[in-house]
């Protein structure tokens, strides 16, 4: 499979940001880009998805189990007046 390389504005659009952030991004919190020219900026889509990752705050974790319901929850309590 093909690594995608998305120009700036690809990136800005998918993160829903302007270009002030992005650019402070890229100054400030070291988001990898590749660089061709002073304006001509493009970001693998895997290196955004590992960039990502590594600031994900509240990571999802792998469940083991379903979740039981609450058998002592009253239902009528919160419905009734």
């Amino acid at each position: 499979m093909e690594d995608k390389l998305m120009t700036k504005y690809e990136v800005m659009r998918y993160l829903n940001i302007s270009r002030r952030h992005f650019e402070k991004l890229v100054t400030e919190e070291n988001l990898p880009i590749i660089k061709i020219t002073k304006n001509k900026r493009y970001m693998r889509l895997s290196d955004l998805h590992l960039y990502l990752n590594t600031k994900m705050v509240n990571q999802p974790q792998e469940t083991t189990q379903e979740p039981q319901p609450d058998k002592d929850f009253q239902w009528k309590n919160i419905w009734s007046k």
